[in-house]
């Protein structure tokens, strides 16, 4: 199995496995820069499957552990030491109680040791119950639309109350609709902004879905803990530095 990875953020990439529905794969290569530039981790609602290797400037690995990363809610910044390479398989947070026997907000800024997980199953099952059918429906639509879905709307086209399906979604997930629904809108506004040196945040606002760039400066500085401005610049100066990252 092959996957073409796309630069998103200097040393992070991603890519889509040509097989399996939710193998959505990443990868973080810090290189061998000094020191690496530090990069900001953003909330983030799937778990991951992780591989972290530290390599030699030969190529030669040094270390390999294997591990389970949480739901990420409190932005940090991570700096690993050159050579680091981290490789990880998105899981979503409906399909984590089948995949590894809890619920995503157990492991909410949680990195644990796949060990822990005697359950671990790569490819999720489908769920017998109907709260949970729902809730995974839900979850698909609000990413469909790239957060864009009201609850409301939502809770409408399945036939229940919003008070039913934030239940069913929070049971399942961890989460309620209008949480995930914030977080994806926000993380797609920010993938706009990085397209483009210098953002026009007022079109960016519209276009993620947002009521006016007020609206959207607080979203922002909400999850990220800086402003939108603030944010494009320290992402921009991670991406040349890992550009001008000097060959060896």
């Amino acid at each position: 199995m092959t996957a073409q990875f796309i630069t998103q953020l200097g040393p992070y990439s991603e890519a889509r496995s040509p097989v399996g529905r939710t193998l959505n794969m990443w990868r973080y290569d810090a290189g061998f820069q000094k020191p690496p530039a530090p990069h900001r981790v953003l909330p983030e609602s799937r778990l991951s499957l992780v591989t972290e290797s530290l390599y030699a400037p030969s190529g030669e690995v040094l270390s390999q552990a294997h591990w389970v990363f949480g739901p990420i809610r409190t932005p940090r910044l991570y700096a690993p030491p050159p050579g680091s390479v981290l490789e990880g398989a998105f899981i979503l947070p409906e399909h984590a109680l089948c995949q590894l026997g809890v619920r995503p907000d157990e492991l909410t800024d949680a990195i644990l040791p796949q060990s822990d997980f005697p359950r671990l199953e790569r490819l999720p099952v489908h769920p017998p119950r109907q709260q949970d059918r729902l809730a995974i429906w839900a979850a698909r639509l609000v990413r469909a639309t790239k957060g864009r879905v009201r609850a409301n709307v939502l809770a409408a086209r399945a036939g229940v109350s919003e008070r039913h399906l934030h239940r069913c979604m929070s049971g399942r997930l961890g989460v309620g609709p209008k949480a995930l629904s914030a977080q994806i809108r926000a993380l797609a506004a920010i993938e706009r902004a990085d397209r483009s040196d210098h953002p026009d945040w007022a079109d960016i606002a519209i276009a993620s879905g947002y009521s006016d760039q007020a609206h959207l400066s607080r979203s922002l500085k909400s999850l990220t803990g800086l402003t939108p401005t603030a944010l494009h610049a320290e992402r921009s100066v991670e991406s040349e530095i890992f550009k001008t990252e000097p060959a060896l």
